[in-house]
C-alpha cells in the first residue's frame, strides 16, 4: 500500500473461514483488476481457531492491497466490522460478508448513489428487484423478517433489510457511525443504522442479488436472544446519551 488514500476500502470480517476466504479474496482481486480506481481490502479476523489467518497471509503476494488485522479472541461480528471500518482509509468504505453471499459485482449499483448525495448505501434482499438465488433455511429467514420488523418498531424506521451484510459508507459517515457503535454481537446492524438515522445521515437501499452460503455462524436460539437484547441495549444506550446528540 502507498500512503495515497484509496478510492474504496472493502472490509471483510472473518471467523473460521479457512475453506472460503481464499476464493473470496481471489474474486475481489479479479473484480477490482477491471476497475479504474484504487482500492484496499481490510480483512479482520475475529479470533479464528482454524487456519484462516495463515490462508489469508498466503495470498498477500497475489492481493497486495490486502491488510490483515487480528483480534486475540472472538469478540463478535460487530467488533470485527467496527475494527475494520475505523481502520479503513478509503474515500468510500464497504463491508461485506466474507463468503460474498452478495456478489461484489453488486457494488456497481451503489456508485450512482455514493457519488451523489447519500452518506450510506445498503443492500436489500427484501425490496422490489432483489433476487434471492438460494434462500436461507426457513427458520433463519423468517426469524430475520421478525427481527427486521421488531427493529423498525423499536429503534429504526423504514429499513426493509437490516441484516444484509453488504453496506457502504462515505469515509466521513463511516467514522461518524462506527466511532459511536457499542455493540459487538449480531445486533450491530440495527445499531449502526439507528446511529445513522439519529445523526441525520441519508440512507439509500438498493435491491441486490444474494445467495445463501451454507456454514452460517448464527446459532439458534442463542444469537436470536442476544439480538433481541441488543435492541433493548440500543434504546438504553440512547436514553443515556451514549450515541451523542442528534445532528442538526
Amino acid at each position: 500500500m502507498t500512503s495515497e488514500r484509496p478510492h474504496l476500502s472493502v472490509v471483510l470480517p472473518m471467523y473460521n473461514e479457512e475453506e472460503r476466504i481464499s476464493k473470496s479474496l481471489h474474486k475481489l482481486a479479479t473484480y477490482f483488476a477491471k476497475q479504474g480506481y484504487t482500492y484496499e481490502v481490510v480483512l479482520v479476523d475475529d479470533g479464528s481457531k482454524d487456519r484462516s489467518i495463515a490462508v489469508a497471509q498466503g495470498i498477500l503476494s497475489e492481493v497486495p492491497t490486502l491488510r490483515v488485522l487480528q483480534s486475540e479472541r472472538n469478540y463478535g461480528k460487530g467488533h470485527a466490522v467496527r475494527t475494520g471500518m475505523l481502520a479503513a482509509k478509503g474515500d468510500f468504505v464497504l463491508f461485506s460478508d466474507a463468503d460474498l453471499s452478495t456478489p461484489i459485482e453488486e457494488l456497481d449499483k451503489f456508485w450512482p448513489f455514493l457519488n451523489g448525495s447519500y452518506d450510506v448505501v445498503i443492500g436489500s434482499r427484501k425490496m422490489k428487484g432483489a433476487v434471492l438465488e438460494r434462500h436461507q433455511p426457513w427458520l433463519r429467514e423468517h426469524m430475520g423478517k421478525v427481527f427486521t420488523w421488531l427493529t423498525n418498531q423499536l429503534v429504526t424506521h423504514d429499513i426493509s433489510d437490516l441484516t444484509c451484510g453488504f453496506k457502504s459508507f462515505t469515509h466521513t459517515a463511516a467514522q461518524d457511525i462506527f466511532s459511536r457503535q457499542l455493540l459487538d454481537d449480531w445486533s450491530f446492524d440495527a445499531e449502526i443504522l439507528f446511529i445513522a438515522q439519529k445523526r441525520g445521515l441519508s440512507i439509500k437501499e438498493v435491491a441486490v442479488h444474494w445467495h445463501d452460503e451454507r456454514g452460517s455462524k448464527v446459532k439458534f436460539p442463542r444469537d436470536i436472544i442476544r439480538s433481541l437484547q441488543g435492541l433493548i441495549n440500543i434504546r438504553r444506550n440512547n436514553l443515556r446519551g451514549r450515541y451523542g446528540p442528534k445532528r442538526g
